[in-house]
């Protein structure tokens, strides 16, 4: 029962940490807040505090480890994108007039519900996560291969190179994240925890 709480405390933190940065940076940015920044910011402190008291009663209730760490990688690994997504969200609707990031939303509730399967430690959880890894690692390199060389625009016009060097940057970290964490999956001690690995046959004497 810890590791739900522990995960979940991480998880509310972490999410409510991203939705508040948009909010304070358009406060930043026009020194006002209007009422759906507040409502953002409000909802992100209650996201906080319940998660960090989810984190101590977690702690509390700690019996040693339940996971194997290729495991809490992934869960990680799962985490980090969750609180992504909440913040391409945030900034959609804080600093872009409503334009919410529609792969971030519709990805969001997916995500959501993977980290649970891996949490129960369900064997479509493995399959999923390592497939989704492996897709995403592979879409993040593509695209930072294509980086230099593709016509991108932001809303001053073409983006500058040290934009782009930063788009690379970041695309290799996020898939140097997915590929991590499709080979932590793939360890022995994940496969065990996941029910993927066959009994051995005993040898006939």
């Amino acid at each position: 029962m810890s590791r739900w709480f522990l995960a979940g405390g991480l998880l509310a933190v972490l999410v409510g940490v991203a939705v508040i940065v948009p909010a304070v940076t358009a406060w930043l940015e026009s020194s006002a807040l209007d009422e759906l920044a507040m409502g953002v910011v409000a909802v992100g402190s209650v996201l906080i505090v319940g998660g960090l008291a989810a984190v101590v009663l977690g702690v509390r209730r700690w019996r040693g480890l339940t996971m194997p760490s290729a495991v809490r990688m992934a869960v990680t690994a799962n985490i980090f994108f969750l609180a992504l997504f909440a913040l391409e969200i945030s900034d959609g609707l804080v600093r872009r007039g409503g334009a919410i990031h529609t792969i971030s939303a519709a990805m969001f509730a997916p995500m959501l519900g993977l980290l649970y399967g891996l949490l129960s430690a369900r064997r479509w959880a493995w399959w999923i996560s390592r497939g989704v890894s492996a897709l995403f690692c592979l879409w993040f390199l593509g695209f930072s291969a294509l980086i230099p060389f593709a016509d991108l625009r932001g809303e001053h016009g073409p983006v500058p190179w040290e934009g782009r060097i930063y788009m690379i940057g970041v695309s290799l970290v996020l898939a140097a994240i997915l590929a991590g964490g499709f080979i932590a999956l793939g360890r022995p001690t994940a496969r065990s925890y996941f029910g993927s690995l066959q009994p051995k046959r005993s040898a006939v004497t």
